[in-house]
């Protein structure tokens, strides 16, 4: 039984050093933050603090504001479909049809 346990023990080391190798080699993570992680940290809890000292009334304000310019945007970004489609023109027209856009003709069309 000896032997066996020695056997399974050296396996289990082996396997243990190919994969720490395989990982260190490959992934490298930094040893400290950098410049863009902190600042976007420090901006996030000026944000935390500004918010949890705002009024009831004042949050709810901003949140309107934030859905008001997020429907806004939207709006702005898709207004050439908007207008496409108050025009009545659907939007494929432009695009010539497919081969699967037209009908299959019936065999007494086509006799071949």
């Amino acid at each position: 039984m000896n032997a066996k346990r020695a056997s399974n023990t050296r396996r289990t080391t082996t396997t243990r050093r190919r994969r720490s190798t395989t990982t260190s080699s490959r992934y490298r993570r930094r040893r400290r933050p950098g410049l863009s992680s902190t600042v976007g940290s420090a901006i996030g809890m000026l944000a935390v603090t500004t918010l949890l000292n705002l009024s009831w009334p004042a949050r709810i304000g901003l949140l309107v504001l934030v859905l008001v310019v997020g429907l806004a945007y939207m709006l702005w970004r898709h207004r050439a479909e908007i207008a496409a489609g108050a025009d009545g023109i659907p939007e494929d027209a432009a695009a010539p049809p497919t081969p699967q856009d037209r009908p299959t003709p019936s065999p007494e069309e086509n006799p071949s």
